[in-house]
């Protein structure tokens, strides 16, 4: 790889880096709590509150989810993320984005 590559790479993993940092920011203003809204027939309120609070506790430590092919997920803190976690990170995020969607389409 050339100078000029590894600059590229470089920048893009700052721009990537970035915007994972300012997911962080919405985790701990409690933008999940936002998403989940009021409990769904058969949910707990309780329960919901856990997971965003949860949620808030995680990234106010700077954890950040990460999942395997086989759906094993774990933490990791933000500074400690290398480029070769962003598909693990993608793919803990693609699982989060589906579970809000399907609970959304539940609403509806």
């Amino acid at each position: 790889m050339d100078d000029e590559q590894r600059r590229k790479h470089q920048e893009a993993w700052e721009r990537y880096m970035a915007a994972e940092r300012r997911d962080l920011e919405h985790r701990r203003d409690g933008l999940l709590a936002r998403l989940l809204g009021v409990p769904l027939p058969g949910e707990s309120r309780d329960e919901l509150e856990r997971l965003a609070r949860e949620d808030e506790r995680t990234a106010e430590e700077g954890l950040v989810a990460l999942r395997s092919p086989g759906g094993e997920v774990w933490y990791k803190h933000i500074d400690d993320l290398a480029p070769e976690d962003r598909a693990d990170r993608a793919m803990a995020e693609r699982a989060r984005v589906m579970w809000l969607r399907e609970r959304q389409s539940e609403r509806f």
